[in-house]
């Protein structure tokens, strides 16, 4: 049996999977949250292998993702891990793997862009 953090990042893997552009190769999701994980801000950026680009995704995608990532968030804090506030999260679409990157800045949330 998977450890809960693991089924969580395949749910977020497999909805960007879902979202993404059609010949995406490389999906990145960068999410700032709050430390109590009520609010966030997303940016999602697609690569074909040739050209990379941002894309929009609908609201109820987002509150999906939201909802996710913040259970990801609860999930570390419940096992004494402190609240992070920043989650990049790439997908290879051809090896179908994922990897995440966490971040504790004290003021994740940015003017503009995330990056």
């Amino acid at each position: 049996m998977e450890s809960k953090d693991i089924e969580i990042s395949k749910e977020i893997g497999q909805c960007l999977y879902d979202i993404a552009p059609e010949d995406t190769k490389i999906i990145l999701m960068i999410a700032a949250f709050s430390p109590e994980g009520d609010v966030s801000q997303f940016e999602f950026y697609s690569n074909n292998g040739v050209n990379e680009s941002e894309f929009s995704i609908s609201d109820s995608d987002t509150m999906k993702l939201h909802y996710l990532a913040a259970a990801h968030q609860k999930f570390m804090v419940a096992n004494n891990q402190p609240a992070w506030t920043r989650f990049e999260f790439t997908v290879n679409v051809d090896t179908s793997k994922f990897s995440m990157e966490l971040g504790y800045e004290e003021d994740a949330f940015r003017e503009g862009s995330l990056r």
